[in-house]
Parts: C-alpha cells; structure tokens; sequence
C-alpha cells in the first residue's frame, strides 16, 4: 500500500506487473518488498509454517518465507510454500472457511523429505523451550495428527539463550498446537536463570491472577465533540482550498443576517497589545534577550505608567527572569504595580511556549513549576489565563496540567484548516475542554461556579474554557476574516503604509475596523472578540507604543461615543477580561475532548503538514530525554540529602546555585523549537552545549549528594563518580572498569527494577557480587566495531561485562568486581558471518567460541518468546509465545521520499510519483553474504545485521524471569546517513507489520506526552501526511485477542499504512520548507524499541464486548513500567579501587516503604529560597506523584517491591516527614493539611503535589 497522487492507494511498489488469484476470498496486498505476506493471500494457505529448530536442510528453495521479492508474486510462488495468515492456527478454522489440504503428491513430497537425516549441529539449547529428547509423549491422536500433517521445513539456525550443547533430528515436525502444548511440559525446572535469596524459588509467571476481576475499567468521558472522531470525517482537500481561506459567502450572509437580528447581542471588543520573543530560535537566548525581550520589558513599564489605560499581555517568563535580574529596584516596583492593578497581565506561567506535540510529562511540568514558582516569589502572583503563542500542536495534557495549577482559561490558536472552518460554521470558537479520562462532576470548580452549575449539569473536575482565535493567528491580522486590512491598515507602526488616523478618516477607518471584528464576532453565540494588538518582537522601540495606543484609542473612542449607533464597545483589555464578560453573557458551550496535533496551513494554496517535526533531529531529542532523566535524578537525590541532614558541613547554598542554574536552563530548553528539532544550524550547537554544560552540573551534584548519603557521618569527602557508558550520552569517551572497583547503582523510580548493566573491562576474568556477597550471573560480551574493510572486528582487548541490576525503589545498592579464578565459564558464544579477531596482545587465548552461522532462517529464544529472523534481511519475522503460539510480527525498514519543494525540518511532504523508496535495496541486489553477528549468552541473546556502515540492526531478548524484561523484544537501530550514497530527501521508517485486526481504516493508541492515552483512526483513504501523530512514550493496536506495544525512548512521529501496522518514523533529510532550515548534517542516531506482545482476556459475554468498547484503552502495567525506565535511566556511580572504604553503605534505601504499584514519582524537587543565610538548611520539597490507571483485560506485572493498596500515608513513606500539604499542582497555593492519599483526594489518572515539611 503506498500513496500516489497524494493518496494511499492498495499496490505494492515493488510489483510491475500484479496478479491475484482470482479464486482467492480474502486479499490484502503488503506495502513494499520486506513485509511479510501475511495478509496476501489467505486461502492459499495449506499449513502454517512452523518454525522449528532444525538447521541445514537443504529443501531447494532454501529462500525466507517473507521473502523480499516474492511477495504478492503468484508466479514465483513455490508450490510447497506454506503462508501465514490472520487467524491461521494449526487444527483450528475460522468460520465456514474451507479447509485446503495438501494434495496427495505433496503429501508424499513432504513425508519423504521430513525422513531425511539431518547433520546434527550443536548449539546451546533453552530449558523454556525442549529438544526432541526432552519432549514428553502425546495422545495417539495427537500423533496421527502430527503425522498427516507433517510439512516442509525451512532452514533454520537456533540460536537459545543458555543450556547445554544439543543435537537436533529432522524427525521433530511439531505443529504450532504441539509446540504451544509443549510448555506445560516444561514448567517443572528448580534453577531460575535469574534468582535471588529473598525472592520466590520457584518459577512464577508473576502476573495477579485476581487483578482483573478487582479491577475497574475507566468510561470515557461523553462530550459534545470527539476531535478525533471528527477529525477523521473532515474533507481534508476541500474546494475552496485555492484561496487560502475558508470564509465565503455562506459565512457573509450569515453576517448580514446577524446583523440585521434585533436579538443578536451588542459587539464586544477587547483589545488586547501583546508581544513574544522566541527563546532560542535563530539565535541563542541570550541574543534573543538583548536585542528584544530586555527592551519591549522596559518599554511595558515605562509606557503603561504614562498611558494610564493602556493593558499588556507578556507570556515568557524566561525572557522576563532575565531582565529582572538586571533592572533596579524602582522598575522592579512599578512593574509589581503594573501587574497588582491587572494591567500588566502574564499568561500561562510556562517558562517558555514549549510544543505540546513532542514534549514529556517531565519536561512540561518542570518548566511550568519553574515559571509558576518565579511568578509567586518575585511577583506575588498566579496566573489565572494561558495564552498558547506560536504552537501549532495542541495536547490535552496541557490543559489539564494548567487546570490542575489553577488555571480554567485558555486562548490558543493555529488549527488545522478544517478546524478553522468547522469551528467557525458551528460557533464553536468557545469550547469546555474535557479530559477524556475525567467524568467526576462533583468538584464545585471556578467554572462551575462561574457558570452556575450545580449537580449532573457540572462541567468535569479538571476542564478548561478554551477560546480559539478563528483566523490562525494572534497578531494583528488576527482582527477579521480579511486580516490583511488590519496587517497594512492598523498597524500604525508601519507608517510607510498606514494613515494615522485623524478627524478626516477616523468615521471610515472605524467601520473598516469595525466590520471585521464584526464577523469575528459570528464565529461564536456571544459577539465578544479578544483582538490582538501585536504580535513577535513588536514594541522594541518606544515610539511603536506610541503610535499604536494614540491611534487606537482614538478609534475606541469614537465607536464608543457612537455605541448606540454601531451597537458596539471596544476598550482596551486583558485575555482574563474576555473570559469574564463570556461568562456573563452566555452559560452553556460545547464539550470537546481530545487533541489537535495535526496542523495544516494553506498559504500556498495546497495543504502543508506540520508534522514532519515528529521526527527531526532524533539523537538530539534522545539527548534531550535523557538530560531531563539526569535533572530529575539530580533534584531527587538533593531533596533527599536535605530530608536525611546528609550535608553536614557542607555548604548547600553554592550547590543550589548550580542546581538553579540547571533548573532554568532545562526549563528553557523546553522552547518549542528546541524540544521539537527545528533550530538552525548555528543554535542546534548552542543547545547541544547548554545540555553538556547542565549534564556536567548535574553530574556534579549527584556525585556529592550521592557520596554524603552513603557515606559515615563524620565524613565530608566526595568519593563516588558517574558512570557513563550508553550510546549517544552527554560523553563519547567512558571509563573501564578493573578488578577491585566497585558500582553505586541507584534507582530512582518507586518501583523496584531490574535491568541489564553493561560496563567495559581489559579482564574478561572477572565476577560481580552484590550487597549480599552474592555472587552475581554475569555474561561476557564481546566488544566489535564493523571496520572500512567491511567486515566485523572483534576485539582481543575489550570486553563488555553484563549483568542483571537488581535495584529496590529509590535505593542504592554496591556491587562489586572482583577476578574470577574459574575461567571463562561466563563467555557468550558467538555466530558470525564476516568476522575478523584482532591480535591477542599477551598472547593469552581468546575468550570466546566464534563459530560459521550456517544458512536459513534464524531462531533466538528464552522463556517467554522464540523469534525466528529472516534470513536475507536479518530483521524479525514471527514470534512464538508459550501462551499463544506463533504470531507473525514483521519488522523492516523504508523511506518515503520527500517532495523537492515544501519538505523540510517542519513540514511532512512526499513525493507523489515515488512515495516509498526499498531504501536498503542496494544491499540485497547481490549474493554477497552480509555481516551478521550473534551473541548468545546466560544475561541476552542478541543478533545484529549490518547493511554497510549505514545501518545496524539488533534484535535483543532477555533471560530474566519474573519482571517486564522477559516478555520484551528490545530492536536497537543505528541509522548513519553517510554510509549510504544518495540517502537525500528520505525520511527513514521502521515498519512493524502484524496480523492484528485492529480495522480496514486502522485504530492506533498513542500516548500524549507520556501522560495519557489517545485513539485515533488512520484513514487510509488520506495522504500519508494527514495520518502522521507524535509519539512521546509508546504506541499500541490491538484486536479482541491481542495487543502489540512499541516503546520509545524519544519523541517520534507514527502512522499505519494497512491493517495491523505500526511505522515509526526514524531519521529525515529533506529540502526546504520556507519555515526552518533543511536537515543534511544528520548525526549518526542510535534508537531504542521496546516490543511488547500481551493477550487480551476476552469479554465473559457479548454485554461486556459491548461495554468494552466505550471503555479507555489503557496500556498495561509491564508497559507502562518499560516506559518508564525507557524514559528514567539508572544512575551509576564509580568508586575507584582505592577508595571504596569510604562508602559506609552497600544498600541504602531512601524511602521506609514503597508507594502503591498504580502511583509513580515524578519529581522530587527541594525548595530553597535565593539569598538565605549560608548556614540555612532548607526543609520543604514539592513531591509530584502520578496515579496512573492500567488496562484491565491484561494480567498485571506484580512489582513485589510495591503494594497493591490504594491509599498510603506519607510519613509512612518518607523519613522525618514534619507536615504534609496537598497543594495545586505547581505548589503555589497553601493546600489542605493531609497525611493521607486514596482515591478520593488523589484520584487515577491524576496528578498531585504535596508540599513536604521535613
């Protein structure tokens, strides 16, 4: 399926000359060479075929199944293929569907071909999965049934996880049911891989059983308008899209007509002079500081002090901290003026406009604390109205964070093009805004009140009256439907082009102005307009002030004077003064929930989709994850130092300085062009240096706060390092470890978590132990680079030690490294194609059993999954799970090409003729052997195909029982732009392709800023660039029976070509867009994927199957918890040989008990006041905790370090806790006194913060 003519259209591009087998039913046609066939054809399919362990059998074909080139192919189809199909399991059939039996000569082929003695082929076998010897006995019918349906097996290596060397027959021609009944045989082994003295002995699927019956499913809320649901109805290339503007003569006459209605209400207009300056953008910020934001600052003070009735409305609080710092203590007092009498108004409190689209729960939050926070301790004052300047995405997320701060009006603007219309045909420029999650109605909320709202007809707890200016825009050309009037006409700082206005033109210039905020006026049932007098670096200079107040307000006062005349009013105003004279006037407005994250603008004349955003500048939006993974560590472990006295001597008020200093800076690169990847060139490095610089800081301040909370009280040393070695981190150089060193691992999540440590060592003959002296399961790895010569180099001098970190919530615990005296028991085994290893130095031998990888299809395996890789592409093809059997999950990678003009850092457009390019076909158009690497071992077993140096390939699975781990497939991905020759104008997918029936028009759910969850429709019928949605943490489909989630650890884009897909968009580089620079000096990108295949418990009865479906699709605990270590990193610290005696603890847990298993911690954030005393030691700390809700049709992960209960006390949780206050969100109002949290004050899926005296 792929798009020509801008629209998806049912062919594969690969294909010249298509032929479907007429007698076919069911035919579905894949999107490009790679998919599997596994929705071609599904009434060919005789058997499915198994994938089993055999290995060299030669059959003749010898080719994948999923072959790349002999899909949809009915002429090169071999007659003895057997076809995976949706819903085809062995000895089951669907419907009334026809059973296809192979014909009598192909039995006899297969039967003759599966006596065939195989060479046996020794590998290491998996206890979760049994050789032939290993398997039990099986019914008589059983046996006739394996007999008359013994197929044709494809070549296969197995490659298992651990075990001992075993030998392999032909003989073992298992079906998916035999295979599937084959666990149950299995379960009764006494040596965990993965175990330790105080955790369960015996093997423990770990999931709540009763979990599902206790657990109540969340309704969605009912509203007025689903925007999704609407969204996907619109006619998204309408006629009238020529000229550039949706207002017609429908939209005059309605107009004429309200103006000739002798009930339609008098028009109200406030105007509103504003002004915004970009945090970084083309310049860094402090440029942008001082050429602009420090002096329209200024200028606000001055001239409003001069103009008595003059109003102004400022949004950055970034801009406005730093000119505080510079201005004297009489400005400072006469803009604490200005705002006390209302007429300096500063909206939102958001450090800075951040995009909703690709931003995090964390980093949203704590840019928005930063900002409130700021407001209230140097300007007593708390925002009561958010104005979204300059975004183009919109999130509920926001919203409720600003409803949960206080915060019930909103102004925004820019909506896709047919929301503009839709809007404004239905009067629906004034909305509630509805979480979709929230249907409590008892809170007696300021909107309810405003509204007198009493009992069922309450709007919801956390909802906000949104206004959206009509027009796109929130300048002066923002007045009317002809917004070029205002644009030349009334803005009087242009004098080049505008009249000044005077007695002579005053009557005609006022009803010019007039009329247009008259048809503003219809776009809503109230006739207010807010009107915008400004707009981007306006009022720099004082005489723009000037010009623009003495003009207007000699308009204001002739409509004024004339108001009985032009039954109308203006005055100059604030956003908060619209919202209160709406409230007056009109009581009941439409409901609204969801999301606007696809934006369209048509000012050429054509649709331009803002979403090709989602995925630029990948590595850099993977740095930047993990920065706020370092800060948020960083506030922790420094509340915690203060909470446990840890200090001492030290002096704390030199640390919070830099600590402050970190705080402003992440929260300033939430900026919408930082956060979402468009920078230029030029501040692309600035950025890049400001988050070394704050990492370094942060680093900083752990490596003290961890060194005095671990060490003796009459210590004062800082001892402890941190530990980096990860892939795209702040630091490309890492340190080794050597016998004698120790590791201070700290987990920063309330829940325990156990995770996979890689370090770097000289010494391969080494062992870990942990707090206990227990010795730990560690795995040898190799250390391998893919060289010019273009083959694999093993290194004889570098090896990587891994291991199994088990870490309870929000504690440390010490490992250490000492030799082992036993050899290299511990080595993993390697499979390699075009492998080289570097010269032994000592002359010692080498470590590991290199051994050919043989031909055919490959297998990896644990307890839980057994993947079978494709041979040609290296990539995975079907997964086998104990409880399930076999599902096809086809993975591969593309690239759609961009068009050559309108396509750059912004903008998301293809090109129609050749949409979708086979971008790794010149790697396959040879017999070349490509290089492929296989480590197999007791910790993970990984295999990696390489396609030159331009993209490497890993699929990974872990040998850990009871924990989330075990039921993942982790994909890592390295994308090098360089290594491939005419890699311009391609935007880089990954496809993931399953057989899930989740609907012709697919439904996907994606998370909003790792917050909450969103269903949308991909209709296929669209271009491609209409479908594309953000993700911020994971995205998911499903059907009746099963769900598939994809994890991520950074913000990219995701859509569906065809049913059961999942394509997430990677890396981009693409022309210009007239909004942003292109983007050719990619960075190499390396990119993490969680894979996470669940069951569904089916409905009881067909009365829950229908109640299910208006229920919130939620993501399962596993998932969830993947998220958020995906997204929150451990923390390693180094302690050097010689200094381990200074650390007094090897487990050291900072909380007296866990936090219930549904609530997460986001932040633990000290608050600490500028120019206290040295000797002052802070003692409060706003603690923001998360509910979230889980999905009731999957058996949750049990977190033993976690308790099931909903309510918890605080004191209980965290030591020396003094008092207790739940306050708003941002922790700037006084909250209620409480020990206490349930599920009445601290309802699921919501955020709270306690302010916490210690």
């Amino acid at each position: 399926m792929v798009r020509k003519q801008s629209k998806m259209v049912q062919r594969p591009f690969s294909e010249d000359n298509p032929s479907q087998d007429s007698n076919n039913s069911k035919q579905h046609v894949v999107v490009y060479p790679g998919f599997a066939q596994i929705k071609s054809i599904v009434h060919r399919m005789q058997r499915p075929k198994m994938s089993t362990i055999l290995t060299s059998a030669d059959t003749g074909k010898n080719k994948t199944m999923f072959s790349r080139m002999n899909i949809a192919r009915n002429e090169i189809l071999h007659p003895f293929d057997l076809r995976m199909a949706k819903y085809a399991i062995t000895n089951a059939k669907q419907g009334n569907e026809v059973n296809h039996d192979p014909d009598v000569s192909a039995q006899g082929t297969m039967q003759s071909l599966s006596e065939l003695m195989l060479n046996s082929y020794n590998i290491p076998s998996s206890i979760f999965f049994p050789t032939i010897e290993e398997k039990s006995s099986h019914s008589i019918e059983k046996e006739a049934f394996i007999k008359s349906t013994a197929g044709l097996n494809s070549n296969k290596t197995a490659i298992n996880d651990i075990g001992t060397l075993q030998s392999f027959s032909s003989k073992r021609e298992n079906t998916a049911v035999e295979e599937v009944e084959a666990y149950g045989n299995e379960l009764n082994f006494t040596a965990p891989l993965y175990h330790e003295p105080d955790i369960r002995t015996v093997v423990n699927d770990n999931r709540s059983l009763n979990s599902p019956l206790n657990c109540r499913e969340f309704n969605e809320a009912k509203t007025d308008i689903d925007a999704q649901d609407v969204f996907s109805e619109f006619d998204i290339e309408p006629p009238w899209i020529g000229n550039k503007h949706f207002w017609n003569h429908v939209y005059e006459n309605r107009y004429e007509a309200l103006m000739r209605n002798a009930k339609w209400p008098a028009l109200k207009v406030i105007l509103v002079p504003r002004s915004h300056v970009d945090t970084i953008w083309k310049q860094p910020f402090d440029n942008h500081s001082k050429s602009s934001a420090r002096k329209i600052l200024s200028n606000i003070v001055k001239k409003l002090q001069f103009y008595s009735n003059f109003t102004f409305s400022w949004n950055e609080v970034s801009h406005l901290s730093k000119w505080w710092k510079s201005a004297g203590q009489k400005t400072r007092k006469a803009l604490r003026k200005l705002v006390e009498e209302g007429r300096l108004e500063i909206t939102t409190g958001l450090w800075v406009q951040t995009d909703e689209a690709t931003s995090h729960l964390f980093g949203i939050l704590h840019q928005l604390v930063e900002g409130h926070q700021w407001l209230l301790h140097h300007l007593n004052y708390i925002p009561e109205v958010a104005w979204l300047t300059d975004t183009v995405t919109h999130s509920p997320t926001l919203p409720y964070l600003l409803s949960a701060s206080g915060i019930s009006n909103l102004i925004t603007t820019n909506l896709h093009f047919s929301w503009q219309q839709h809007l404004t045909e239905y009067q629906y420029t004034d909305f509630i805004w509805v979480q979709s999650w929230d249907t409590d109605k008892s809170a007696l909320t300021d909107l309810n009140q405003a509204l007198s709202k009493i009992g069922n007809d309450r709007y919801p707890k956390h909802s906000v009256i949104t206004h959206v200016l009509p027009f796109n825009s929130d300048e002066f050309k923002s007045c009317g439907p002809q917004g070029d009037i205002c644009e030349t006409q009334f803005n009087f700082f242009n004098r080049s082009k505008n009249q000044v206005i005077n007695p002579f033109n005053i009557k005609k210039k006022s009803e010019e102005l007039l009329e247009q905020y008259s048809k503003t006026g219809t776009t809503s049932p109230h006739n207010v307009v807010v009107v915008t007098l400004g707009g981007k670096h306006h009022y720099e200079s004082q005489t723009e002030f000037d010009f623009q107040f003495n003009n207007y307000q000699k308009i204001v006062d002739y409509v004024n004077i004339n108001q009985d005349i032009y039954k109308a009013t203006v005055e100059f105003g604030t956003s908060k003064e619209y919202f209160q004279n709406i409230l007056s006037r009109y009581k009941t407005f439409p409901t609204l929930k969801g999301d606007f994250l696809n934006f369209a603008d048509i000012s050429a004349g054509s649709p331009a989709y803002w979403t090709g955003y989602f995925s630029s500048q990948a590595q850099f939006k993977i740095i930047l994850r993990r920065l706020h993974s370092t800060l948020r560590s960083t506030e922790i472990l420094f509340a915690f130092a203060l909470n446990l006295k840890a200090f001492k001597s030290f002096k704390v008020s030199t640390l919070y300085e830099l600590l402050l200093n970190a705080r402003e800076t992440v929260a300033r690169l939430q900026d919408r062009n930082v956060v979402s990847g468009t920078l230029t060139f030029k501040t692309l490095s600035y950025a890049q240096q400001q988050i070394m610089n704050v990492s370094r800081d942060c680093q900083y301040i752990q490596e003290i706060t961890a060194s005095l909370l671990s060490s003796t009280p009459t210590q004062n040393e800082t001892f402890l390092k941190k530990y980096l070695y990860r892939e795209g981190e702040f630091i490309t150089s890492y340190k080794s470890v050597t016998i004698g060193d120790q590791l201070y691992v700290f987990n920063s999540l309330n829940h325990e978590r156990v995770e996979v440590v890689e370090l770097v060592t000289r010494f391969p003959n080494v062992e870990i132990v942990d707090h206990n002296v227990k010795e730990m399961q560690i795995q040898i790895n190799p250390v391998w680079e893919f060289d010019n010569a273009k083959v694999i180099r093993i290194s004889s001098n570098f090896f990587k030690i891994t291991f199994l970190a088990r870490v309870p919530p929000l504690a440390f615990v010490l490992y250490k490294i000492k030799q082992n005296r036993h050899g290299m028991k511990n080595s993993a085994i390697i499979y390699c194609t075009s492998c080289i290893v570097d010269k032994v130095d000592d002359g010692s031998n080498f470590v590991f059993n290199v051994r050919p990888l043989e031909d055919g299809d490959i297998q990896l395996q644990n307890n839980k999954h057994r993947l079978t890789i494709d041979e040609h592409t290296g990539f995975l093809k079907t997964v086998t799970q104990k409880s399930s059997g076999v599902k096809p999950i086809v993975v591969d990678f593309g690239a759609f090409n961009s068009a050559n003009v309108r396509s750059r850092s912004f903008i998301f457009n293809t090109n129609t003729s050749t949409p979708v390019e086979d971008i790794l076909s010149q790697f396959l158009q040879n017999d070349k052997i490509r290089p492929t690497i296989i480590v197999s071992g007791q910790i993970t077993t990984d295999l990696t195909s390489l396609y030159g140096s331009f993209l490497r390939h890993t699929v990974k699975i872990f040998n850990v029982i009871d924990n989330p781990l075990s039921e993942v497939i982790k994909l890592e991905t390295k994308i090098d732009y360089d290594g491939k020759s005419q890699s311009r104008e391609v935007e880089m997918f990954l496809s993931i392709q399953t057989d899930i029936s989740n609907g012709n028009n697919p439904q996907l759910f994606i998370d909003n800023n790792g917050f909450q969850h969103t269903s949308r429709t991909i209709n296929v019928s669209r271009r491609i660039e209409s479908n594309m949605y953000p993700l911020t943490s994971m995205s998911y489909i499903q059907d009746e029976k099963f769900r598939l989630t994809v994890i991520t650890d950074h913000a990219q884009g995701v859509t569906a070509l065809q049913e059961g897909q999942l394509v997430l968009m990677l890396d981009r580089r693409v022309f210009d867009d007239n909004r942003g620079e292109d983007i050719a000096e990619n960075t190499v990108v390396s990119f993490t994927h969680y894979l996470l295949l669940e069951s569904l418990i089916e409905p009881m009865t067909s009365y829950d199957s229908v109640i299910s479906r208006t229920n919130l699709k939620l993501p399962s605990r596993a998932a969830s918890h993947l998220a958020n270590t995906l997204s929150y990193n451990l923390d390693i610290y180094f302690l050097d040989a010689n200094r381990t005696h200074l650390c007094n603890y090897n487990f050291l847990p900072l909380i007296l008990s866990a936090l219930p298993c549904d609530v997460t911690l986001i932040n633990y954030r000290a608050i600490l006041n500028r120019g206290v005393p040295d000797k002052y030691i802070p003692n409060t700390a706003l603690m923001t905790l998360h509910r979230q809700k889980f999905c009731c049709r999957i058996l949750n992960y049990n977190d033993p370090q976690c308790t099931e209960g909903s309510s918890f006390r605080v004191d209980n949780v965290l030591p020396n806790v003094k008092a207790v206050y739940q306050t708003n969100l941002v922790g700037t109002n006084e909250g209620v006194a409480t020990n206490e949290l349930n599920k009445n004050n601290f309802p699921s899926m919501t955020l709270t913060t306690l302010r916490v005296y210690f």
